[in-house]
């Protein structure tokens, strides 16, 4: 059965409890989400970007198998790197000649928001993931609470948590 949210209607029974780490800048925020959500070309780039860094994947990778032309993956990609979502790195690899390649991986805080296109069952380091997201809500949290006179102890009150 589903639970009715006010502003959002229906809610499926199974949900899976997705935060991300957002700028604070609300002109930087809108220009993030419209930005990443508003081309299929984008979304279908985050879709293949390996969850922390379990592998990496290659520009040309991408290029080979995404359904755009090379011009729109690398714009995309250098777009998704300006917002600050990827971070783009270059290693050698060797073999007859020495090549250096692009890869990709998630920004550091930005993580959550690649793991919005992964099936929660299918990444392999979930507990360790769930653990690090722990860590960075509640530091995150207790950040914020401070500048809004909330104490430490009425968030721990809050989530059930023993006095610390």
């Amino acid at each position: 059965m589903a639970e009715q949210c006010i502003a959002f209607g229906t809610v499926d029974e199974e949900v899976f409890p997705y935060v991300l780490f957002l700028p604070t800048n609300r002109a930087r925020l809108v220009t993030l989400l419209h930005s990443v959500f508003g081309t299929a070309a984008k979304i279908d780039i985050l879709k293949r970007i390996p969850a922390c860094g379990d592998t990496r994947i290659y520009q040309k990778d991408l290029i080979e198998t995404l359904p755009y032309s090379n011009k729109t993956v690398i714009k995309n990609l250098k777009e998704l790197c300006a917002l600050g979502v990827l971070a783009e790195n270059m290693e050698k690899q060797q073999g007859k000649k020495d090549v250096w390649v692009k890869y990709y991986e998630p920004a550091e805080k930005m993580t959550w928001l690649v793991l919005l296109f992964k099936e929660p069952q299918d990444i392999e380091n979930m507990p360790h993931l769930i653990l690090e997201l722990a860590s960075l809500y509640y530091k995150g949290l207790t950040a914020m609470a401070e500048t809004f006179g909330v104490s430490e102890e009425d968030i721990r009150g809050a989530m059930g948590l023993p006095s610390g």
